[in-house]
């Protein structure tokens, strides 16, 4: 006489085997329930490392290039703005990281006239140039509408001015368009490693 107990098996809260007694279809296979929760456990955690690998991804800075040439020194424009867009009348997201790759760059509002586009209606659409010289970054506003600053000195369009570690420049808003500069080291290290694909980890011996 076949025997077969119908059992629902519930989603294990974690990785760990369960050692419960029961069986399904007792006659033709043996299947105990800490293998079921194994392969379950061992599907979920694949999923879970796709989705540790895309995020990795995700928050990786794009460098800006201006040209085909490529420089080792590189500089880091972090945003520290507050997201305020009331004074805009509509809300825009903050911009992102951007990493100065080029010896020149312009900044601006449209993508047409700007090498780094920072998408906020208060920013010029063709507001700045960024340039690398002799170790340091150089800074000049292009007779933009609301200003280019740095700290919180207004700077003379046409006039290019030097820019430390540590500064911030503003460009025509302090709410979304303020970026602290940092100058990267080892920047031919960092580019390699962001470049080389990501290797998955080896799955470690689980005990069933």
């Amino acid at each position: 006489m076949q025997v077969t107990a119908h059992y629902s098996l519930p989603k294990p809260l974690c990785c760990s085997a369960s050692l419960s007694p029961f069986f399904i279809n007792s006659k033709t296979s043996l299947l105990p329930s800490h293998s079921l929760s194994f392969i379950y456990c061992k599907s979920l955690s694949t999923q879970l490392y796709g989705l540790r690998i895309k995020a990795r991804q995700r928050r990786k800075v794009s460098p800006v290039f201006a040209s085909t040439e490529n420089n080792a020194e590189r500089w880091l424009l972090e945003p520290i703005g507050d997201g305020d867009t009331r004074h805009i009348g509509f809300k825009v997201a903050r911009p992102g990281a951007y990493e100065i790759a080029s010896s020149v760059v312009t900044v601006g509002r449209l993508p047409d006239k700007a090498d780094l586009v920072i998408p906020v209606a208060t920013v010029s659409g063709l507001h700045a140039r960024i340039q690398k010289k002799e170790g340091g970054l150089l800074v000049t506003d292009l007779d933009s509408t609301n200003g280019t600053f740095i700290d919180d000195k207004k700077l003379s369009p046409g006039v290019a001015a030097p820019v430390s570690p540590g500064s911030c420049i503003t460009f025509g808003d302090i709410h979304l368009a303020i970026f602290r500069v940092s100058k990267l080291e080892n920047a031919e290290v960092t580019k390699e490693s962001e470049d080389s694909p990501v290797k998955p980890e080896a799955d470690s011996p689980t005990e069933g």
